[in-house]
């Protein structure tokens, strides 16, 4: 049953063709685009009235303030039914003041319409049989029959006995069968209960099409277009086409929003559909929307309508929200249980990582020491090879000049030079000079294998105690410990090796220790590493 408005909504758009197509998604998109901006459609619609309430306290004759009230009773009708009441009785007050007939009709038909919104049915029907068919005028007629029909719609759909529900029926149909006489069938509100008349018997397509040549009408307005939209809804909801069902929903709630109309059903049935189909949170965001405008317009029988569904959607979203809840919970402790191996696994790599890197520098100092072996050991076989060739040079050298010297005294000793034969063998010069040549050869074949050793050595002194050699040769304390540096530290081998006492060499190894730099303990040491 189709409840039709008697005037205009103001401030409504007049399209002037069908929708182009549009899928499901698309559509329930904008509308919930739509009802995220609903608020900014009231306030639009409170500032038409706003300039109405202004007109309406300029200086007017009766019937214009009677028409200005007429427009805020319109513009308050579908969006608070109880300021829609209180320009009523102002209407009605003013038409008895002025004891204008058609005024009075008019006015208490308003009434009418808000008792029965408010869900007072009796008082509503009893004020219509006050009014009386006879005693209207012709061009209310149409309005009068809109209030039977909708009155006798509302009796049926609350009626709990069959045999009372079908008299109200065709009493509906009846007072529908009187809207159809006396409005053109061009009329927008021909073509709707025309609609209704065709659904109600199952011409589904001849419905439809009354339907698809009313949004052609330039006449339209947004809240007129919302009741074809629904219309058609309905149809496609009794053939089970439940995609263009939900389309159609959703665009007559879309027109409903931007007329800023708070009092309706599209977005109910939308929501009972999705509901079903399991779109639990669209069906709540709905219901909800439809529960909130029908308190905001104080439309009771809408809310006590609503209230059923509204309570099995929320608690059906409510458990959803629940179990969502419960489910991100979970994943919580999951995430939290996941991070805190991760953590533990990063302190075991972290730890083991550690013990790697104490082990690789071990392996690294091991590898020092060992290619230190290494070298030292390259080292003495480069020491002991050149120390083997040139003992095997000085060896055949000191060969050839003994077998010289041999050769000499063998010549004395041929020609009976007895007494020059004797001051040779006596003379010392010659084991001096070859001590001088062994020395010699000594300090440069040292120097040779150790080419820095005397810098070296005077950066282990201090500044007065540094020694500085003749080019190419070592002084006795330098031979001293020349012999240390290559692994010689016994006095007395160092002594029989340089033709000094002992005592000598141990003087010489205190006074070098005693201007060393720092520690005279392991100066020697430091002097074996050199």
């Amino acid at each position: 049953m189709i409840l039709l408005s008697g005037h205009s909504p103001i401030g409504a758009t007049n399209p002037s063709s069908a929708p182009s197509p549009l899928t499901v998604e698309a559509t329930l998109d904008s509308l919930d685009h739509l009802i995220n901006e609903r608020y900014r459609f009231s306030q639009k619609k409170e500032k038409e009235i706003q300039k109405l309430k202004l007109s309406l306290k300029a200086r007017q004759t009766a019937e214009q303030q009677f028409q200005t009230l007429g427009y805020l009773i319109d513009a308050y009708r579908a969006f608070s039914i109880d300021s829609q009441t209180v320009y009523v009785k102002r209407q009605i007050a003013l038409a008895d003041n002025v004891k204008n007939h058609n005024m009075q009709v008019q006015a208490r038909l308003n009434m009418v319409e808000c008792l029965y919104n408010a869900g007072m049915y009796k008082e509503a029907d009893e004020l219509l049989m006050k009014v009386g068919r006879n005693s209207l005028p012709d061009y209310i007629l149409p309005y009068y029959y809109h209030l039977k029909r909708t009155l006798y719609g509302l009796l049926a759909d609350y009626a709990l006995e069959p045999e009372i529900r079908n008299g109200y029926n065709k009493q509906l149909n009846l007072y529908r069968d009187s809207i159809l006489q006396t409005n053109s069938s061009n009329t927008f509100t021909y073509s709707v209960v025309k609609a209704d008349e065709l659904t109600e018997r199952h011409d589904y397509a001849e419905a439809l099409e009354i339907l698809r040549k009313a949004l052609y009408q330039g006449s339209l307005n947004s809240h007129d277009r919302g009741i074809v939209y629904y219309c058609m809804a309905e149809v496609f909801a009794q053939t089970q086409q439940n995609d263009s069902s939900k389309i159609y929903y959703a665009l007559s709630a879309q027109c409903d929003l931007k007329a800023a109309v708070r009092e309706y059903v599209s977005l109910h049935r939308l929501a009972e559909q999705l509901f079903r189909e399991g779109d639990i949170e669209r069906a709540y965001s709905y219901i909800k929307c439809s529960v909130e405008d029908a308190r905001a317009c104080n439309a009771r029988v809408r809310s006590l309508e609503f209230m059923p569904v509204f309570t099995i959607i929320e608690e059906v979203y409510q458990a959803q929200i629940q179990k969502q809840r419960k489910l991100s919970i979970t994943f919580t402790y999951i995430t939290c249980a996941f991070c805190i191996i991760l953590l533990i696994t990063f302190v075991i790599l972290f730890f083991q990582n550690h013990k790697l890197n104490i082990i690789k520098e071990k392996l690294n100092q091991t590898n020092q020491h060992l290619q230190t072996v290494n070298d030292s050991l390259t080292e003495s076989n480069h020491v002991k090879e050149e120390y083997l060739s040139r003992y095997m040079d000085h060896c055949a050298v000191y060969i050839d000049k003994m077998d010289d010297y041999r050769r000499s005294l063998n010549k004395l000793a041929s020609l009976g030079k007895i007494e020059e034969l004797n001051k040779n063998l006596k003379s010392q010069n010659l084991i001096t000079n070859e001590r001088k040549m062994f020395y010699a050869e000594f300090d440069q074949s040292f120097l040779k294998l150790y080419p820095n050793f005397v810098e070296k050595f005077n950066e282990l002194l201090i500044p007065e105690a540094r020694i500085t050699p003749k080019p190419n040769s070592l002084t006795p304390e330098l031979r001293i410990y020349a012999l240390v540096r290559l692994g010689t530290t016994d006095s007395v081998k160092i002594a029989r090796f340089l033709c000094y006492s002992v005592s000598t060499i141990y003087n010489y190894r205190v006074k070098i220790r005693n201007s060393a730099i720092g520690s005279r303990d392991d100066f020697e040491e430091r002097v074996m590493h050199l």
